[in-house]
């Protein structure tokens, strides 16, 4: 039985009572976008909200972005517009809202991509709770992925006090994003995290691809788990090792890095000269962190290109584990079970639900044992 593999959901501890509760229709007018019928209508990017993930757009020359704004001329390979596609993204407030109107326009989708749901290219996900035990409420959300150009919903909640999270488009990005709060409710800034952000790098798969909405990714099952923020460095089509990356990764305040590369490398030699390179780039801003080195997930008879990759994998990690790194190594080739692998996936390519989940469940126990020690 899988009954809390993660461990055993718990409540923070946090007291709100401390925290300053603010009527919606109070909240700093330059946040206020409008005030329609029952609605205040409140900029997600504010100092009462959380965003976590990405960095809050008054932080990134405006813009909800996954790298620095200021370089993107200097990105290349596909990492100036996938940037903008915002995996691993939250919004956190508290709240005694019974509901609230989530309204968003999109700077851009990355459409056609008939092997992965559109809820899971541009919706967003709702979870009530806080600390590790917060509770999926899907049966709201369904329908929030009806159009790739601008969305709005309300929501439904329980009644009472209640912190929220909502986490954002995988392959979507957010140019406004829109809180509508009804007149007479209150928020509040929500919990602190149990740990600083956990970073994760890596393909397609790393960003999110192809599962059905974006709680079902696997480095947000993790986070969740953890409770903390989700910084994902996925790029589909691409993560080529490219130094600027690890230098982003390496400027943020991290408490772990999942190093989930060497599926898209164009060649093993590509691999073979990025790889321990990207490693030690984190790993010199980073002494101490622990790193949880990955290979990628295989559906097929293994090659010898996929033995020869997943070795560079593995000799980074000997290297790192020789000069005495708090590294890890967690192999691919090993998430699912055998013999029916395509059960796990939709394309014998990218992992469904299921096989995000059973990533989740090979990488959450080393990860946690690491930061718990």
């Amino acid at each position: 039985m899988d009954n809390y593999y993660f461990g055993k959901p718990r409540e923070s501890a946090y007291d709100y009572s401390g925290s300053e509760h603010i009527d919606a229709e109070k909240i700093n007018k330059k946040y206020i976008t409008e005030i329609s019928g029952e609605y205040v209508f409140i900029n997600a990017d504010n100092d009462i909200f959380e965003i976590g993930g990405v960095l809050p757009p008054h932080k990134n020359h405006g813009e909800y972005y996954r790298l620095d704004t200021s370089k993107r001329s200097e990105y290349h390979d596909g990492k100036d517009t996938l940037s903008e596609c915002t995996a691993g993204g939250t919004l956190r407030f508290y709240t005694n809202a019974d509901r609230f109107m989530l309204r968003v326009k999109y700077r851009g989708c990355c459409l056609g991509m008939h092997h992965f749901c559109d809820r899971g290219v541009y919706g967003f996900d709702m979870y009530i709770g806080t600390g590790t035990a917060k509770k999926y409420c899907g049966a709201m959300m369904q329908t929030f992925a009806d159009n790739p150009v601008e969305n709005a919903q309300v929501l439904k909640m329980p009644s009472g006090e209640k912190e929220v999270t909502v986490e954002f488009p995988l392959y979507g990005g957010i140019k406004t994003l829109e809180i509508g709060i009804p007149r007479g409710a209150f928020v509040a800034k929500p919990a602190p995290r149990t740990f600083k952000p956990v970073a994760f790098y890596g393909s397609s798969i790393t960003q999110g691809g192809c599962v059905s909405r974006p709680g079902s990714m696997y480095s947000n099952i993790i986070c969740r788990a953890l409770d903390c923020d989700n910084i994902n460095m996925g790029y589909s089509g691409s993560a080529f090792g490219e130094l600027y990356v690890a230098d982003w990764i390496a400027s943020r305040d991290i408490s772990a890095f999942v190093m989930d590369y060497d599926y898209n490398s164009r060649s093993v030699k590509e691999l073979d000269s990025t790889h321990e390179e990207f490693y030690k780039t984190v790993r010199a801003a980073h002494s101490d962190i622990p790193i949880i080195i990955v290979s990628h997930p295989c559906f097929w008879d293994v090659t010898e290109g996929d033995r020869k990759k997943s070795g560079i994998c593995r000799r980074t990690y000997l290297r790192a584990k020789k000069n005495g790194d708090n590294v890890f190594y967690v192999d691919g080739g090993k998430f699912f079970p055998a013999p029916m692998k395509d059960l796990f996936c939709v394309d014998n390519l990218h992992p469904n639900d299921l096989g995000h989940y059973y990533m989740a469940k090979a990488i959450f126990p080393v990860l946690k044992s690491a930061l718990d020690r």
